[in-house]
């Protein structure tokens, strides 16, 4: 989950990659040009064009917000139930991207506002639509994410129910061995 956050947060930052993307998707362009972040917060090593180094630490720690609100997420939905099964699983991905993306978005919101020197309504509309939008944006990474977040479960449940009826499979063909042993 956390390397998929990471993954998606770099893919972000490469420019030439979300600019295509933004080319032929233009609807991607929308939160940016109501003033809210774009997206999620993107890892990049250096500002993006133009902007300024404050922007672009902003962004950093976006992302970092999002990696530890992610971690923390997860760390204790762990301690509760170590081995969820597909649905869970699923589900988990889906709850803790959303909210990671919001908590990242949301420090970027409040650097931007302060940034413009928005006024009270102005920042809380901008904030209100920031979690909106981040939400929508979580919830879309997390469905991929949830998605083999489910498949990884259903299969490593699946391979330990085996095992504890003493059965083993070949990894490569996924049949079952002949003469192994329960452990």
């Amino acid at each position: 989950m956390l390397i998929a956050l990471a993954a998606s947060s770099i893919v972000i930052g490469i420019q030439p990659i979300i600019g295509t993307a933004t080319t032929w998707v233009p609807l991607l362009a929308v939160p940016a040009a109501a003033g809210l972040p774009f997206l999620i917060p993107p890892l990049r090593a250096v500002p993006l064009g133009e902007t300024s180094w404050a922007f672009w630490a902003a962004d950093l720690t976006g992302a970092a917000v999002m990696l530890v609100t992610a971690f923390v997420l997860l760390r204790a939905a762990d301690r509760r139930r170590p081995h969820p099964g597909a649905a869970r699983a699923f589900g988990r991905s889906v709850g803790v991207a959303t909210l990671s993306v919001v908590a990242g978005n949301v420090v970027r919101g409040v650097f931007s506002s302060f940034a413009v020197h928005a006024d009270l309504g102005t920042y809380l509309g901008s904030l209100v639509a920031n979690v909106l939008v981040s939400a929508l944006v979580g919830a879309l990474v997390g469905l991929v994410i949830g998605a083999v977040a489910a498949i990884v479960a259903a299969v490593g449940r699946r391979a330990g129910h085996d095992e504890a009826h003493g059965r083993s499979t070949d990894a490569a063909a996924g049949e079952p061995v002949r003469g192994a042993a329960a452990p």
